[in-house]
């Protein structure tokens, strides 16, 4: 599965094309089938995308729902319903649907930001403001490490 780490800005020419940072375009497969799926975040005001791997782990969550409830019924309308495949060309660039562009306010320059199996893409004014108040929020927090399964014990005794 891909990792999509760090936070990059492009500019997105007329055409609504904007390349994919290096470090992004690195995590996918390099075999002709650099596709990547982007949909409107149902979080924030910005798009997320993902590769396949990670879009097919979205679709069994949701299928793990019950059939036919809320829950089922409103994320498979917001995210695979919404999602669209964006090949990358030759040089790395991908075409954001102008209608995800004016819904995230992405004009002349986009904010790619990485959370870990997906990443998301942002105006950089509104990725600001974001960022701040995240880094108010996380202020005195910790983040207990789950331990991978099959992975020993973090209780070491020596």
């Amino acid at each position: 599965m891909a990792l999509f780490t760090g936070t990059f800005e492009n500019k997105v020419d007329k055409k609504g094309r904007v390349s994919l940072p290096a470090d992004f375009r690195a995590e996918l497969p390099d075999d002709g089938r650099r596709v990547v799926y982007v949909y409107p975040s149902p979080r924030d005001d910005a798009l997320e995308a993902c590769d396949k791997t990670f879009m097919q782990r979205i679709v069994d969550s949701i299928e793990d729902a019950p059939l036919y409830s809320d829950e089922e019924d409103d994320l498979g309308a917001s995210i695979v319903a919404n999602a669209r495949k964006a090949q990358l060309d030759e040089t790395g660039r991908l075409v954001l649907p102008s209608d995800f562009a004016h819904l995230a306010g992405i004009d002349g320059t986009a904010t790619f930001v990485g959370r870990g199996s997906r990443f998301q893409i942002w105006s950089p004014e509104r990725f600001a403001e974001h960022s701040s108040r995240a880094r108010q929020r996380v202020k005195g927090r910790t983040l207990p490490l789950r331990p991978k399964p099959g992975a020993p014990s973090g209780n070491r005794e020596g």
